[in-house]
């Protein structure tokens, strides 16, 4: 046993010699360890090739450790000649030969492993080198650069592995965060909606309330001025034809009537009380009626006067006691029902009076609001402006040039700002609006009361619900803006994915 040591102790002096001349020991200065300390894999070291023959100690060797030897010398011609992986299964076969790893199989395993940037092989020889209790020879200080290097890889790497476990628990916790937020901001935006719908409601049932505490007025005062400023106030909607037919039923005007390609009017007996001598004519509206020749209009009473001559180029109907007209030279104003002038303002185009202001139109062509005193409330600022309706009247910009529509209140304060395509008049509490080729409704206060995505919105029906088209889907749309279909006769509700 005693010379089997003193013959592997001497295979190993001359190897350790041989190693310091074939293939000098490199130093890991400062500078490499920092490098692997920040995770990027060492550059692998350069190699020269061994020019010194080795030469058998002149021992008497068994054959497993003659095998050992020459497996150990393969492996060092190997490593010398940059042919790392067969170096490396040389030195096992070294191994399995002796039935263990020497100080020198570590020693050289250890620098190819580094070299190579396999620096777990690398740490476990180095660390295996110093536990064989080797001479402090030429590679001892090379294993304990090696070994600290890697140490403080794996050392910098378990740090980086428990940075990256806080920052994606730091990450998680706000993903999380962000998660709760986000769904309390959205019951949040779905309370708001709730809310504003809520609101929406309660403004329609107002104005449905008002409507008809106002036709009951009219009813208990039971004169047709009252029913005719009913129905001034209130347009649209079932109520204005309710007033109507009861106006008519208990005063009812001269019907109009066509006789020889000319119109007239007829009393209840069929008795012609306005000659039929009209090219048009239209109802009567608080006690006139206008009627038309020639191209010119004027005004006719029940009895066929023509209380107002027939010189204007366009008329409209009486409304809060005034008529909109234009003489044939284009300048425009209103006359009340002996035909005098409302002040003395000539405009460039006016409108009916509805809800009790009309739209005028300057010499600029800009468009702006009067009451039935001659004042005017909202100064010229549009390109265009519809009449009230619900409180609510459509005017326009021009974006460039194209038009853009808006909405204002009867103050003229903005309801909404001049950004659709189209806008039109409010119909029980709410309107529709034309955004980049799609339609949506909005709510009497101008807030979204759906997206605008339908191909088309028809007008309500009196059954409360209008036609729509999404997405090829023919529905109905409820005055909350909920979507509904007709199935088997039943009205049953429809969800859209988005």
């Amino acid at each position: 046993m005693k010379k089997f040591i003193y013959i592997v102790m001497a295979a190993g002096l001359l190897l350790a010699g041989v190693s310091a001349n074939a293939a000098p020991a490199k130093k890991t200065t400062a500078k490499t360890a920092k490098s692997v300390k920040n995770t990027k894999a060492a550059a692998p070291k350069a190699r020269v090739k061994a020019t010194t023959k080795f030469v058998m100690p002149q021992h008497t060797l068994s054959a497993k450790e003659k095998s050992a030897y020459t497996y150990y010398m393969k492996a060092l011609n190997n490593y010398s000649d940059g042919k790392a992986k067969a170096a490396l299964q040389e030195l096992d076969l070294c191994d399995k030969n002796l039935g263990y790893a020497t100080a020198r199989t570590n020693y050289l395993r250890a620098k190819i492993a580094y070299e190579t940037g396999d620096y777990a092989t690398a740490r476990n020889a180095s660390e295996s080198y110093f536990n064989s209790n080797p001479i402090h020879d030429n590679g001892f200080e090379e294993m304990k650069s090696i070994n600290n290097a890697t140490k403080a890889y794996f050392s910098q790497q378990e740090a980086n592995k428990e940075a990256a476990a806080v920052e994606a628990q730091a990450a998680a916790a706000k993903a999380a965060a962000d998660k709760k937020a986000a769904a309390e901001k959205l019951q949040e935006e779905i309370a708001a909606a709730r809310a504003k719908r809520e609101e929406a409601r309660k403004n329609r049932d107002a104005i449905v309330k008002k409507v008809e505490a106002d036709l009951n007025a009219a009813r208990q005062a039971n004169t047709r001025a009252a029913y005719q400023e009913f129905i001034q106030n209130h347009p649209f909607g079932r109520a204005r034809l309710t007033a109507e037919q009861e106006m008519n039923e208990k005063w009812p005007y001269p019907t109009r009537t066509l006789k020889s390609n000319k119109y007239g009017f007829v009393d209840k007996n069929g008795k012609f009380v306005v000659k039929a001598k009209y090219d048009n004519a239209a109802s009567f509206e608080e006690d006139l009626a206008r009627v038309g020749k020639a191209g010119l209009y004027g005004f006719v009473n029940e009895q066929g006067k023509e209380v107002i001559p027939l010189k204007y180029r366009n008329a409209s109907d009486f409304s809060y006691g005034y008529a909109a007209v234009k003489e044939p030279n284009g300048a425009a104003y209103f006359i009340d029902k002996t035909g005098k002038r409302l002040g003395n303002d000539t405009y460039k185009d006016v409108r009916a009076f509805t809800e009790g202001l009309a739209p005028v139109s300057n010499k600029a062509g800009l468009y702006g609001y009067i009451d039935n005193k001659g004042n005017q409330p909202i100064g010229f600022q549009y390109n265009t402006a519809s009449q009230f309706s619900g409180m609510r009247a459509v005017v326009g910009r021009k974006d460039g040039k194209v038009m853009k529509y808006g909405y204002i209140k009867k103050d003229g304060s903005p309801l909404t700002e001049c950004i659709f395509d189209e806008a039109q008049n409010f119909q029980y509490g709410m309107a529709r609006i034309k955004q980049n080729g799609k339609y949506g409704l909005i709510d009497w206060n101008g807030s979204p009361l759906t997206p605008v995505v339908y191909d088309y919105i028809t007008e309500y029906r009196s059954d409360g619900y209008a036609r729509a088209r999404r997405n090829g889907i023919e529905v109905l749309i409820d005055r909350n803006g909920d979507t509904w279909s007709e199935v088997n006769g039943n009205i049953v509700p429809v969800k859209f994915k988005n």
